[in-house]
């Protein structure tokens, strides 16, 4: 059962701003908190690029919800934390592309925001 499995805690924001601005442009992003998601996050594997004097790492960080979790594409997470409230998981994370359905689960591709 996956249930036992979410032991962290994710806390979710969504995008409210809509519309446009004066310009044409998108009107810049209101993250809102909308709740705390019981989860698992984990990463699997992260690598080093190398471009000429650039470097940049490159993580691949998924994450575990429950099935008929309120989470969809652009989400962000502003903290994973422990069930005490510990942070496990710093900074930001950007839910990306299509949160997946799974048989007994959400599963959702994450992108650190720095």
């Amino acid at each position: 059962m996956i249930a036992g499995r979410l032991t962290m805690r994710a806390l979710v924001e969504r995008n409210v701003a809509a519309g446009q601005d004066g310009w044409g442009q998108p009107v810049a992003p209101d993250f809102q908190p909308l709740g705390t998601l019981r989860c698992f996050i984990w990463s699997n594997a992260s690598r080093e690029i190398v471009d000429g004097d650039k470097t940049a790492m490159v993580e691949d960080v998924r994450g575990l919800f429950a099935l008929g979790a309120d989470l969809t594409e652009d989400d962000e997470i502003s903290a994973v934390t422990d069930a005490h409230g510990a942070v496990i998981v710093p900074g930001r994370l950007r839910v990306e592309g299509p949160v997946q359905h799974k048989h007994n689960h959400l599963e959702a591709a994450l992108k650190r925001i720095s």
